[in-house]
């Protein structure tokens, strides 16, 4: 039971961490420098690299968080599952998938692997120092 509500914890703060600062560093992007988001209600190719770049930044954020969230559980358990939540609802938003395009939706979906993999591996050797 202890462990059940440690792998919810670390999820559901892995998941907050990740989306709440993607949230939040978009909408300063894009309330700073509006010109660099969209032009004709279409995302802009140098946003969508900013956009990509905040994502890996924040799905390492939250990897971390859940790291030191979960650490009484097995480590690579609430990353994974963590991962698959993110790329769950990063794919079942038709509207933002279509906006998107399939090739930045894959891209996206890397980059979330990829973070939450740094996020962990970071995590991992702080402990071990």
């Amino acid at each position: 039971m202890i462990t059940a509500t440690i792998l919810a914890f670390a999820l559901v703060l892995g998941y907050v961490v990740t989306v709440g600062f993607y949230f939040l560093l978009t909408l300063g992007i894009a309330s700073r420098l509006p010109h660099l988001m969209v032009e004709n209600f279409r995302l802009r190719g140098g946003y969508q690299i900013v956009n990509a770049l905040v994502w890996l930044l924040c799905s390492a954020m939250g990897g971390f968080a859940a790291a030191v969230a979960g650490r009484a559980v097995l480590p690579w358990t609430v990353g994974s599952l963590l991962a698959t939540g993110l790329i769950a609802v990063l794919w079942k938003n038709s509207w933002e998938a279509r906006q998107r395009g399939l090739p930045y939706q894959m891209l996206m979906t890397v980059l979330t692997v990829i973070g939450l993999a740094a996020g962990y591996g970071l995590r991992m050797r702080v402990t071990l120092f």
